[in-house]
């Protein structure tokens, strides 16, 4: 793995820490702090757009971050430019780095290589770039850690999900990869390109008829939405249910004693707490 992509973890480890333990201390409406705060966390821990806690989403440095921290796997999302180019970007709007409301798909890439993707989140992250795909895929291939390709919904565009699939077949990586999607559509091209390329649906409301309407290896449902019924229908099924997106250790003990598989989260190394 490139050192220089790792040249600013450590400077925020003891930075990361401090906010983690705070993160540890916030009730959240949704969930209870358990009462046995020392129990170990055995689901899944997926590094949401990388350590974004701690580094600017969906950037080298988020990635670079989540592998050091000991992640085993790690989650960014797909868009594409104007002229064809497939980048790692989740926002529907540019706004976070520009302060305007123009997308992705409104730029060349070259013109997006002029917008600082770390700045807006710490003055130590300026100069930061939205990353390609090639370029995640590149640094990704070099450890041993799953990757969850999000492909996020640009619309009607018959060619995005290959493409998408294609830049990972070429990185050799998809053996480990599982793709992930708001769009059932883009899932099931994916599916037909490879029909034991695992998916994961993903949904804003935790319905118990996922599993019948959407046939899929992985489900990641909101947090919110996510009830009993549910997992077990997914499970019933021989699926898997992620879940996304808990803050702190508290969270992620409820979830995992709901009898979730994994968690989808901005937190890394939570579990280290």
């Amino acid at each position: 793995m490139g050192k220089k992509h790792f040249f600013k973890v450590g400077k925020t480890l003891a930075v990361s820490l401090v906010t983690l333990l705070c993160s540890f201390l916030v009730a959240n409406e949704f969930f209870y702090l358990p009462a046995d705060a020392d129990e170990d966390i055995v689901v899944q821990i997926v590094a949401h757009r990388g350590y974004s806690g701690a580094y600017p989403e969906n950037t080298l440095s988020a990635f670079a971050g989540a592998y050091a921290c000991g992640a085993k796997t790690v989650e960014f999302d797909v868009r594409k430019t104007k002229d064809g180019e497939l980048v790692i970007y989740h926002d529907d709007t540019l706004e976070r780095l520009t302060g305007d409301k123009t997308t992705v798909a409104d730029h060349t890439y070259q013109e997006l290589l002029q917008l600082d993707a770390g700045e807006w989140f710490d003055k130590d992250y300026r100069c930061e770039r939205i990353p390609t795909l090639d370029q995640a895929l590149d640094l990704l291939s070099t450890t041993n850690m799953r990757v969850f390709c999000e492909l996020k919904n640009i619309g009607d565009d018959p060619e995005f999900a290959e493409q998408v699939y294609d830049k990972c077949a070429q990185y050799d990586m998809l053996g480990r990869i599982v793709f992930l999607s708001f769009n059932y559509d883009y899932l099931s091209t994916i599916k037909e390109l490879n029909s034991n390329q695992p998916i994961m649906l993903l949904a804003s409301f935790g319905k118990s008829t996922l599993p019948a309407k959407f046939p899929a290896e992985y489900y990641g449902v909101n947090m919110k939405t996510l009830t009993p019924k549910t997992i077990k229908a997914i499970h019933e099924a021989g699926s898997m249910v992620y879940t996304y997106a808990p803050q702190n250790k508290g969270q992620m003990l409820s979830l995992q004693r709901l009898g979730v598989d994994g968690v989808i989260t901005d937190y890394a190394d939570m579990s280290a707490l």
